[in-house]
Parts: structure tokens; sequence; C-alpha cells
């Protein structure tokens, strides 16, 4: 993280036992066995975190997650809140309350963890994208969801992540980041052909490691 960052970022990730239950069936159809699976989905949120840690735009990253995969994150340098285990938006908000009380005036930013080639200057262009908006938001690969959202006042920041997220966050406010529906910050991970082509793309060296390089 850099001391001239502006951002501060969320991001929630499911313990082990539960992992990305939408990439452990999404990726039935792959030649990965449901224990990779699982050992993926946390190796693609550990890289995520580490390149949004890394980008010269974010001060902190909150990590909301359960207490089985907590110390991998702090050894990344991200301050951990504990999921309250009630859904995706509900971990978002844990984690937006936290970055207000621990950094106070900062933006947030909320980011999905299944961004499987990341890098951190991606991070670093959307949030200076973000930083034009009140309110910003980008769609996934498909243009129905969402993968981020962000607000210069996180008090105006409500998560509404899930099936159609993309129509609700737009008609709560949120303007849509103009970066190329290609972009890394868009590609999700839900099928074996999304995770063909992130390795297309590079995927992390966790993610990299579990697949075998």
């Amino acid at each position: 993280m850099s001391p001239d960052g502006e951002w501060v970022v969320v991001m929630p990730v499911k313990g082990t036992s539960g992992s990305k239950s939408r990439l452990l069936g999404g990726l039935a159809d792959s030649d990965l066995d449901e224990g990779q699976r699982a050992e993926l989905a946390l190796a693609l949120a550990l890289d995520a975190v580490d390149a949004a840690r890394a980008s010269l735009s974010v001060v902190r990253v909150v990590v909301v997650t359960s207490d089985e995969v907590s110390e991998r994150f702090e050894a990344l340098g991200a301050l951990v809140r504990r999921d309250p285990g009630t859904g995706l938006n509900a971990a978002f908000t844990r984690g937006i309350r936290a970055a207000m009380e621990l950094n106070p005036g900062r933006p947030v930013a909320a980011m999905m963890t299944d961004l499987a080639a990341v890098r951190p200057r991606d991070v670093t262009a959307a949030l200076d994208l973000a930083a034009q908006h009140a309110l910003g938001m980008l769609t996934d690969k498909d243009g129905t969801g969402t993968t981020f959202i962000s607000a210069l006042s996180p008090r105006d920041l409500t998560p509404r992540f899930g099936l159609g997220s993309a129509r609700r966050h737009r008609e709560a406010g949120h303007v849509e980041l103009d970066l190329a529906r290609g972009d890394r910050m868009r590609h999700d991970i839900d099928t074996a052909d999304d995770l063909t082509a992130a390795r297309e793309l590079g995927l992390g060296p966790r993610a990299r490691a579990v697949l075998g390089g």
C-alpha cells in the first residue's frame, strides 16, 4: 500500500469450506476436483487482495472473511474483519463501516475477489476513473453483474451485488467507468471457459501454483 494512496478497498472472502460456491459449481466441467476448486477460489482471492494492496491509489485494504483464513490475508498487510455470515452484501457493508471508522474521509471502493488476472495497475486505473464520479461501477464481462463499485463519500456506498446487480447499481446512481469490456477488472470467473480466458490474460502467482503453472 502506498502512503500517498487515497482509497480504501473492501474485499469479502468466504472461508475455504464455502469458498466461491459459484466458482465451485461453474468449474464442475473442468478437470479440477472440488478440493482444487476450493484451493483455487482462495488463491484467486489472495492474488486479488495482493493486487489491490499494491495499487498506488490504495491506502488500505479491508478483507471481510472467516477466522479460518484470516491470517493468510493479514500476512499480506490487509486489515481483516470477521464475516457476519449473512451474505455478500452484508460482508461488504461490514467492511465499508470499518473503512469509515479507520480512515474517515477517504473514498471507498468495494471489489470482488474472483478477478483472476487483475494487476495493481488495473486497480489503479479503475480508481483513477472512480475519482471523477460521486458513485462509480464496473460491470462484469457479461454486462449484467458487477465487479466493483465506488463512492467518494462512503456513506453513500450501498452494495447491491447478486444476480442482475448491474441494473440495481445503475438505478442507485452509479456511473459506469470507462474501461473496456475486456479489461482485467471486469474478468470474473464463473465457468471453465472464463478460467481459460483468464489464464491467457495471465493469472496471479498463487492461482498459477494451484493449476500447476
